[in-house]
């Protein structure tokens, strides 16, 4: 329903929920694959009420009842001050773009992605009520232990407790190429967890670093990595060569590059003529594919909706009284009804009420 809610009929569901996190590929509306990891809401919510614990003035150790933060008033800090950061791999790419400026900067005045504030909450549940200071970047460290985990190997993951962008990449990784390039371009996001502040934008940049630097490889290790920076290698010396060698050839058939470029330019004419005429008559819309790229849905509910303003065609329709004397033998499928017959009768003396159907139908679940 939240690719139907998207408008596309592939696609690859993120579900950022409260007791875990499910990626789910669908492709031409039948699903392909479902994996899930413990990573959700309540992760985060239990990682935000330590951090909470241990902000509150005089309240050390103690996991008195009269010291502890209300669920809702966690849950109101997590929906207004959670936020994530960007990811390096991004963070990488745009000091490398910065280099070529020439505009003359001081050096003291370095942008900073993370902001250095501190919020001044109150909490209303405590004993006494007070007020805590929570700086950005500690909620921002919640968010990554919880969700992606930084500093852990991912060989210390199980199954069912992968950070999210490893999820992602595993998921499309086992898919079929065919599959994986339409979904890829498709990813769809949703769940409470999907509004936090910048997590949809880190899980797409973080699997693109993997892709960039692994590939649709299931394999890795250091063997492997020798490997592939060899094949690289050898690619860009062919690379180099192959440039080498047309330049050379450019050169020593430049006297008959005049010859060839009338010729060339009729057939061009006669063949963009025709071309022209093709692509008229039948307008080719490229499908996107084989690129990472977030897409918005308006949401499952929006999506049952429309599913249900649909009109399915019957698959066998069935008399009252045939069916009270027959059963489901009595039905009768579109292919064998004689729709003339119908009118004929329609058009007669003995004419059934208006606006009264007497058939019935078992629509998308009649098995005959």
């Amino acid at each position: 329903m939240v690719a139907v809610g998207a408008g596309v009929r592939s696609a690859l569901i993120v579900d950022m929920g409260w007791k875990e996190t499910a990626v789910t590929s669908v492709y031409e509306y039948r699903e392909v694959k479902s994996s899930r990891t413990v990573r959700g809401g309540r992760s985060l919510h239990d990682a935000l009420y330590k951090l909470l614990h241990a902000l509150i003035p005089s309240a050390g150790d103690d996991e008195s009842e009269d010291r502890a933060v209300s669920f809702e008033e966690c849950e109101e800090i997590l929906c207004r001050l959670m936020w994530c950061r960007p990811s390096a791999f991004k963070s990488s790419q745009r000091q490398s773009t910065q280099l070529d400026t020439v505009e003359e900067q001081d050096e003291s005045e370095g942008e900073s992605n993370q902001p250095s504030g501190i919020a001044e909450v109150p909490l209303r549940s405590t004993n006494p009520p007070s007020t805590i200071h929570i700086p950005f970047n500690k909620l921002a460290d919640v968010c990554d232990d919880t969700f992606f985990d930084p500093s852990a190997d991912r060989t210390t993951f199980d199954d069912h407790e992968l950070p999210l962008h490893l999820l992602v990449y595993q998921h499309l990784l086992q898919l079929p190429l065919d599959v994986r390039a339409v979904c890829m371009s498709r990813i769809i996001f949703t769940g409470g967890c999907s509004n936090i502040l910048g997590v949809k934008e880190r899980i797409v940049d973080e699997v693109t670093s993997i892709v960039e630097r692994r590939g649709w490889e299931p394999v890795f290790g250091k063997g492997v990595e020798a490997l592939r920076n060899g094949r690289r290698a050898q690619r860009k010396a062919s690379l180099q060569r192959s440039s080498i060698s047309s330049v050379g050839t450019s050169e020593s058939g430049g006297d008959d590059s005049d010859g060839l470029r009338s010729e060339s330019g009729t057939t061009d004419s006669q063949e963009d003529q025709v071309e022209a005429k093709i692509l008229r008559n039948r307008p080719i819309r490229p499908q996107v594919q084989g690129q990472l790229r977030a897409i918005h849905s308006l949401g499952a509910w929006a999506g049952a909706s429309l599913m249900c303003q649909l009109k399915i065609p019957a698959l066998a329709t069935i008399d009252r009284e045939l069916w009270l004397q027959q059963g489901a033998n009595g039905a009768s499928r579109p292919c064998d009804v004689d729709f003339k017959n119908q009118q004929r009768q329609s058009m007669g003396t003995i004419r059934g009420s208006g606006g009264h159907h007497t058939n019935w139908t078992l629509g998308v679940w009649g098995a005959l």
